[in-house]
């Protein structure tokens, strides 16, 4: 399952302050993968709740307790990928998921290429659009040039980073 949304924000809404608040922390380098509680207050963390209260439209999320949140400024994976519990996998070769896995496009300008591939779907950044798959979905981005910002959310109903 794959859904696609645009216009996902309302740039007129109080949430457009909370967006310019992201901008100014993405002047920085990336923001590397984090693990955090639903309750636990970050710079990120209205606009990571809003987007899996968005996603819980579509997927049942009601047993989520957290999410992890990264950005990817003009940076993408090197390779084919699931998102999971790498600790896990790393430590014990057990696959696990989370609930889904979001990618926000913040900004997209003068793009070529860096086409999103979600196994044999091909999906096209645009600035404001969020993409939700379901979990184990092997992806890809391809090479670019030009601006790609995305924001990603995978929403989790265990807490990582844990003894299973």
């Amino acid at each position: 399952m794959i859904i696609i949304l645009d216009d996902i924000i309302d740039l007129k809404s109080n949430f457009q302050k909370d967006s310019m608040t992201v901008l100014d922390q993405l002047k920085q380098p990336n923001i590397n993968e984090k693990w955090y509680s639903l309750d636990e207050q970050h710079p990120f963390d209205n606009f990571c709740n809003s987007m899996i209260g968005v996603a819980n439209q579509f997927i049942n999320l009601d047993s989520c307790v957290g999410y992890e949140f990264w950005t990817q400024k003009n940076t993408r994976p090197s390779k084919w990928h699931q998102d999971k519990d790498e600790q896990l996998n790393g430590n014990k070769s057990i696959l696990s998921f989370p609930l889904c896995s979001m990618v926000y496009y913040l900004i997209v300008e003068n793009l070529e290429g860096g086409q999103l591939h979600v196994e044999d779907d091909i999906i096209t950044p645009k600035t404001n659009r969020l993409v939700i798959f379901s979990p184990g979905k092997n992806h890809y981005v391809q090479p670019y040039t030009g601006t790609r910002i995305s924001m990603l959310v995978n929403p989790w109903d265990r807490v990582l980073n844990k003894s299973n």
